[in-house]
């Protein structure tokens, strides 16, 4: 008795199963075939490449579409994100030049939880220096919904001051150049205003939203030429079109870096 109802319950599983299978007009059709005792090998064959052919069409369709969601859902919180994010508030002093700036750990500390809260983390990985002596970082922005983008910023030594002679170790101008390419990058990447951000070299009668003089864009240039560095990388890393677009704010800190690579360059013989 046992035995019989065993038996009836592993029919039934069976039948269900097939009943499943059946649902599928593939399927079936792969079923009349096996049935057809006239039914050549190699044309079953060509069904079964054919239906693993629709099964992986169905699945890239599928990744694909998961993709543009994921895409859609980051820029959707990056819009939300930026429209938050403060403009960070100056919070050291720089002694030499008596004045104030905002570091990278008050950048992180009113940016972050907000990035965060929307679904974003971000990371920087150093990855050696280019053929210019520069630190290669690379950097990226991974969304919760699964969209990432990633890219490479390449950073000036800091290895000398606004004048150019060399005033740290090789730890401290590579712990420096870390720092400085952190702050700019995520700042960049989600687009962070800091106001008068360039470490406290004051410029009397400039405001945070003015534009560097032609007397400036051309000394910048100069150092773009004297250091033999890329003008379109430049421009890039520093969020502009063009040298005349630098905001005023940032012409000492561009400035002290193209002095510093410019020293290195003289100290190795002329050597980029």
């Amino acid at each position: 008795m046992n035995t019989a109802v065993d038996i009836r319950k592993e029919d039934s599983t069976v039948q269900r199963y097939d009943d499943d299978q059946r649902a599928d007009p593939f399927v079936q059709m792969i079923e009349r075939v096996v049935l057809d005792p006239n039914a050549s090998v190699d044309k079953l064959e060509r069904m079964l490449a054919l239906r693993n052919e629709e099964v992986e069409n169905t699945r890239r369709r599928d990744r694909e579409d998961a993709e543009i969601a994921a895409k859609r859902s980051y820029f959707a919180a990056m819009s939300k994100c930026q429209a938050e994010l403060p403009v960070v508030t100056k919070n050291r002093n720089n002694t030499h030049t008596k004045s104030t700036y905002a570091d990278l750990a008050a950048i992180e500390e009113q940016a972050m939880p907000i990035i965060h809260r929307y679904g974003f983390a971000v990371s920087f990985q150093p990855d050696g220096y280019n053929d210019k002596g520069e630190l290669r970082i690379l950097w990226e922005i991974s969304h919760e919904e699964g969209h990432v983008r990633n890219g490479l910023g390449e950073i000036p030594l800091d290895a000398a001051g606004s004048q150019g002679k060399v005033n740290k170790t090789g730890t401290q101008a590579f712990g420096s150049t870390a720092t400085y390419g952190r702050r700019y990058l995520l700042c960049m990447l989600f687009n962070i205003s800091t106001g008068d951000d360039r470490d406290g070299n004051a410029i009397a009668d400039g405001k945070a939203g003015d534009l560097i003089t032609d007397d400036q864009a051309r000394i910048i240039r100069t150092l773009i030429e004297e250091t033999n560095s890329d003008i379109e990388q430049f421009c890039r890393l520093g969020g502009i079109s063009a040298i005349p677009d630098m905001c005023i704010v940032d012409f000492d800190d561009a400035v002290r870096l193209l002095r510093a690579k410019k020293s290195r360059m003289e100290a190795s013989g002329g050597q980029r």
